[in-house]
């Protein structure tokens, strides 16, 4: 009866994850982005993250978090940092806004923000700042 029980929360847990795996995915190369026809002019933004500790104090070094990601809270859409997996800059992210987040690593991770990407957060690099705060167990 258990060894049942076990099988079909497995079966269930294998069919949730394809499913969440389907949803449409992109990742943001700067080489692969067209220039806009001139009636369609749409505002694109850079995004660095940054981690804190639980205090606020800046994380220094390197952290166990397998990368970042973004999501477009309107369409659903995920954008992902070229590169290498340490990636932290996301480029010419399309306006709107996005719940931006790390996948976790073995024993830490970094809290979700959600952000709105406008002109007036651009800072003086380029790029707009997101923060995650950062935790470990």
């Amino acid at each position: 009866m258990r060894k049942t029980v076990v099988l079909s929360a497995l079966s269930a847990l294998f069919f949730v994850q394809s499913h969440a795996a389907s949803v449409t995915e992109k990742t943001v190369n700067p080489s692969s982005v067209t220039e806009k026809p001139a009636d369609k002019i749409s505002q694109e933004f850079n995004v660095r993250i940054t981690l804190v500790d639980i205090h606020g104090a800046p994380v220094t070094g390197g952290s166990g978090l397998r990368g970042y990601w973004a999501q477009n809270v309107a369409t659903g859409e995920y954008y992902y940092p070229g590169g290498q997996e340490d990636e932290d800059k996301f480029e010419n992210l399309p306006a709107g806004t996005y719940t931006f987040g790390a996948y976790p690593g073995n024993w830490d991770g970094a809290v979700s923000k959600t952000v709105t990407l406008s002109s007036g957060n651009v800072g003086p690099d380029g790029y707009i700042v997101v923060t995650l705060t950062y935790w470990v167990e």
